[in-house]
């Protein structure tokens, strides 16, 4: 996290105990408000700040603009309402605290507690996978208990967190960046709320309320997108495919094996096969979807989908929704017109180290927009043929929770867009995806769990209710089989973890490399019991009915 080299010189106010201030963002400089026009009154249980100027160079300079602050405590919380104006377009603008008790964080899924340590913590939202799966922030102090920080928002837009460690304390700033498709010279500042809770479920439970409100969230059990056999599915089998070396894990006559032997040891009915680099080399291909003819062709991919079908087996291949091969024909006509950009303009790829060469650099893709025209048609008319030839139940969106403030089409509105439109006519069909935030549980009911290099984590911890109250996940796709860890066609290489956790959010996933079912029968084995369990425990009916 930077910082400038000096101290802006800006005035600060308190009210309700809490010293602020605020600052706005353009394009081209930061601003801070101009004492000399600030007026702060207060009454009862609000208070009103005035500003009728701007300064910049660290208070050096004046500039035409202005901000107007509205209080509101009550016992437990307080409230600031911003508006800001300026001659330039504005980005974002932040509240900032100053004096605020010691804490640690924890309402993070990666983690129990984060201190704050003397280079500070950022975190961002929203973030499918690490950070901020919804716009709040929960300090547990030793002496006030619970203090939380979070916008109130009933749209999907960035908000950022930074919590840096003074000598008084701790300073937190709290940054709202407006949609880059609606930026203009004044801006509205969603509500930001700080409060005090007596444990961290409280302010949790509360969350959920808003949330389900805010962004139209359904409960799991009245989810229309929810096809009825979904909700008879315990197990979910990540049989890998191709590797993005070209290296095959399973051509498609033997993940039908593969699924005869699952199916020989659990309901069929019951089971989900999630196929990962499915279409040829893994995100090599992604752009161009079709059966990979080294694996088996078009006659092979026939036979799976058509065994699997007839055994009750449900199949899920795994489709990107935002990354693309530049290499692709006639790419020049429906992807650079859909290149996802940053609020400012940049542009750019996106790549892992593929090949282990030890450099991420490789630049053969490139990121697009889902909502974009003219990769949202490709990719529908795409999943669509290949649903109607084939016949599957289920599509997977890789990466489906990325999100970008493009200044040319919402993402997030985008995505709810592009699965909209793979489900029109098809009420059969499952769309899931991957990573999650409150949000974009809207648009896919099922979600692949996130992780970090070194271990799982799972879109239901610090609090169930928030995620499985209206979703379900499954292992991630860097989940280790059980034979020797591998994550087949992901970069990761190897994954100690191999089990996911027995729990109503979480349906038990297994996955399969080349060797796993020789190698480790009776860890698989153990993992069917752990559908088996997690069918008895929290599915209500018969696979099947």
């Amino acid at each position: 996290m930077q910082d400038l080299s000096y101290e802006f010189a800006q005035p600060r106010f308190e009210s309700a105990g809490l010293r602020f201030g605020v600052q706005v963002f353009t394009f081209e400089n930061v601003y801070g408000l101009d004492e000399r026009r600030c007026s702060f009154r207060e009454q009862g249980a609000e208070a009103w700040l005035e500003c009728e100027g701007l300064t910049w160079a660290g208070g050096q300079e004046t500039a035409e603009g202005g901000v107007t602050v509205r209080i509101a405590s009550d016992d437990r919380a307080t409230t600031f309402e911003i508006r800001a104006w300026a001659r330039k377009t504005i980005r974002c603008v932040k509240l900032f605290l100053e004096g605020v008790t010691d804490g640690e964080i924890v309402n993070l899924r990666e983690t129990e507690g984060l201190p704050i340590g003397a280079d500070g913590v950022l975190l961002r939202y929203p973030d499918g996978w690490r950070g901020l799966y919804t716009p709040l922030v929960v300090l547990r102090t030793a002496a006030a208990g619970f203090l939380y920080f979070r916008s109130r928002d009933s749209r999907v837009r960035e908000k950022r967190f930074a919590f840096l460690r003074t000598g008084d304390g701790l300073k937190v700033e709290l940054i709202f960046e407006e949609s880059a498709t609606g930026m203009g010279r004044s801006v509205a500042v969603p509500v930001w709320e700080v409060g005090t809770a007596d444990s961290l479920e409280e302010i949790l439970e509360r969350q959920t309320d808003v949330v389900e409100r805010d962004y139209g969230l359904i409960r799991w059990e009245e989810r229309r997108d929810v096809p009825d056999w979904v909700r008879g599915i315990s197990l979910v089998a990540a049989i890998h495919c191709q590797h993005w070396t070209g290296y095959v894990f399973n051509g498609y006559a033997k993940v039908l094996r593969t699924i005869e032997w699952l199916a020989e040891r659990i309901e069929p009915e019951r089971l989900l096969v999630y196929l990962p680099g499915w279409e040829g080399r893994y995100y090599w291909q992604y752009g161009d979807y079709r059966p990979d003819p080294r694996m088996g062709g078009e006659e092979g991919f026939e036979r799976l989908a058509a065994g699997a079908s007839a055994r009750g087996v449900r199949l899920m291949p795994m489709f990107g929704i935002n990354v693309v091969n530049q290499g692709l024909e006639n790419f020049e006509q429906w992807g650079p017109p859909a290149e996802v950009s940053s609020a400012s303009g940049m542009r750019g790829g996106t790549t892992v180290d593929w090949d282990s060469s030890r450099h991420h650099d490789h630049g053969w893709a490139t990121t697009l927009n889902p909502g974009a025209p003219t990769w949202q048609n490709r990719l529908v008319e795409q999943i669509g043929a290949l649903i109607e030839r084939y016949g599957f139940h289920g599509v997977f969106l890789d990466i489906s929770a990325t999100w970008a403030n493009d200044p040319r089409y919402d993402v997030h509105q985008g995505v709810l867009d592009l699965v909209a439109r793979i489900r029109k006519d098809r009420p059969d069909v499952l769309v899931a995806g991957e990573g999650w935030y409150d949000a974009i549980g809207r648009a896919t009911p099922l979600m692949q769990a996130g992780h970090r290099n070194d271990a799982m984590h799972w879109h239901d911890e610090p609090y169930a209710p928030l995620f499985d109250r209206y979703n379900r996940g499954f292992g991630h796709l860097c989940l280790g089989d059980p034979g020797r860890g591998s994550t087949g066609v992901h970069e990761l290489g190897y994954q100690p973890e191999w089990r996911v956790p027995v729990r109503r959010g979480l349906i038990p996933t297994v996955t399969i490399v080349e060797d796993t079912l020789e190698a480790a029968p009776r860890k698989v084995e153990q993992i069917i019991d752990d559908a088996k369990e997690y069918a008895s425990r929290f599915l209500s009916r018969r696979a099947g009915s």
